[in-house]
């Protein structure tokens, strides 16, 4: 008991001497500013066989190894009458096996392991992701090496991710969110590389001379980038990865020239009907590139605005004070190489759309029109600085982030420079930018819902939906066919 009471006491005096015992609330208590410098991605890049270039970092935390193969090819880069190819290519490349392996063996052998192996093909760059215990890393390096080097692509492997891609078609307009935003991004864009959707039939004509072809052209060492780390030694590792990149040939590569003309949407309502008690609701125009020197305002201006979580105007407004929604915000959303959307979201009741619409758009004007305050300010950028060290925390992520910095042709200081250029930020520049790249009278309102309800509205905001502007009835497409549904 003496003990027990001893060690007791001795907490009590450590906190006191800390200042954290004489707290009464929360908001007095005190903590050391947070420290923390991002390494140099220099540190850890090297170039290996063919140009592969790389970024490694040894960590001994775990007896485990991780690496990804960045590919600079995307869907984007498919042409129209291929669309879905890159999905096609996701589902099959560990599937279909190499050259001299099955894909059904490598897949036991990878489970045997305890490893993991995924593929997955995105808007403009793929990945191939492997983890695997530092004891197996020869054999593990052996397999990823021949999965990217030596894909197969066998028939039967491709009529089985047919089966089940178009399968996933039949269920594509279950979920509103999705034709909310699949649709959203339709009528920015327009018919653009950006938006195209398989069907049934663009599925069916792909073939496995198709992604063959592909493979071909965009996998080689010049246009990947590996991120690796993990248990070992670099100068070991380096070794062997250049033992297994020998003498794969790289070459000049073309890309595709992808278009960043697009319509000019008319302001207005745009309604897709869907039986639902619930109308889910963006409203927004295209917004800007990351590479935009106006970035670091508007993401701190976006925070305040609805990016921000429970501190941010339009939850506050929309959730807090009128209890209409759990789902609500702004974002600006961003894309390699072409401008993002800027939209407003919501998801509310049928009776309130128009309402919830109307204090969005309110929130709009008014960050437009009036300056922020001190506090809202400090928050916003307390957030990004504080939050910068989360893509850290992990070898893994680190050497991912530079390689998608390296990929995207970002500057090589981007990180050393990030929270600078937050602290830069003035209450001005964010009113500045918000009257810039924001603007309610361009807004395009997209509505997933039932007509009859939303377009009542309710006792705080009576309908019509057209006092926000003409209404455009817009008919959902059948994802088998892309037609519209009648």
């Amino acid at each position: 008991m003496k003990k027990t009471l001893t060690t007791i006491l001795a907490i009590v005096a450590l906190f006191a001497a800390l200042g954290l015992a004489q707290a009464t609330k929360p908001s007095d208590l005190k903590y050391p500013a947070l420290k923390y410098d991002p390494p140099d991605p220099k540190a850890f890049r090297t170039e290996l066989a063919g140009g592969l270039r790389a970024y490694i970092q040894e960590d001994r935390a775990l007896p485990l190894v991780n690496i990804t193969a960045l590919v600079n090819f995307g869907e984007i880069y498919v042409p129209k009458d291929k669309t879905g190819l890159a999905g096609l290519m996701g589902a099959t490349l560990i599937k279909g096996g190499t050259k001299t392996r099955e894909g059904s063996a490598i897949e036991d052998r990878v489970d045997f392991l305890g490893a993991t192996l995924a593929f997955m093909a995105g808007e403009r760059t793929s990945q191939l992701t492997m983890s695997v215990l530092s004891k197996d890393l020869d054999e593990g390096l052996a397999i990823f090496f021949d999965v990217l080097r030596n894909p197969e692509v066998r028939e039967d492997a491709v009529k089985l991710a047919k089966a089940r891609l178009i399968d996933q078609l039949r269920q594509a307009n279950d979920q509103p969110s999705q034709i909310l935003s699949r649709e959203f991004e339709a009528l920015l864009y327009g018919d653009h590389s950006l938006t195209r959707q398989p069907t049934k039939a663009t599925y069916d004509g792909l073939t496995p001379a198709d992604l063959k072809a592909f493979l071909s052209k965009y996998f080689f060492p010049k246009n990947i980038i590996l991120s690796v780390s993990g248990d070992f030694a670099k100068a070991d590792l380096k070794s062997k990865i250049n033992r297994l990149a020998g003498g794969w040939n790289s070459r000049g590569l073309e890309i595709p020239a992808l278009a960043k003309s697009f319509p000019q949407v008319e302001p207005g309502v745009y309604f897709i009907q869907k039986q639902i008690n619930q109308g889910y609701i963006s409203l927004g125009h295209l917004g800007i590139e990351d590479t935009n020197p106006d970035y670091f305002a508007v993401q701190v201006m976006n925070f305040i605005l609805g990016g921000g979580s429970f501190t941010s105007r339009i939850t506050t407004k929309v959730r807090s004070d009128e209890g209409l929604s759990y789902n609500q915000g702004s974002r600006f959303a961003y894309r390699w190489g072409f401008p993002g959307t800027f939209s407003g979201y919501v998801q509310t009741k049928s009776s309130t759309v128009g309402y919830a619409i109307s204090l969005i758009l309110n929130e709009f004007d008014r960050i437009r029109t009036a300056p922020v305050s001190d506090a809202e300010m400090e928050t916003a950028v307390n957030y990004y600085l504080e939050s910068f060290a989360d893509g850290f925390q992990s070898a893994p992520a680190t050497m991912a982030n530079f390689a998608n910095l390296e990929m995207t042709g970002r500057p090589r200081d981007y990180f050393k420079t990030y929270r600078d250029k937050i602290k830069a930020v003035t209450k001005a520049q964010v009113q500045a930018v918000a009257q810039k790249y924001i603007r309610p009278d361009q807004a395009a309102i997209l509505i997933v819902g039932d007509w009859e309800p939303c377009n009542a509205g309710g006792d705080k905001w009576p309908g019509p939906l057209d006092k926000l502007g003409k209404v455009h009835r817009l008919s959902l497409r059948d994802p088998l066919t892309g037609a519209e549904l009648k």
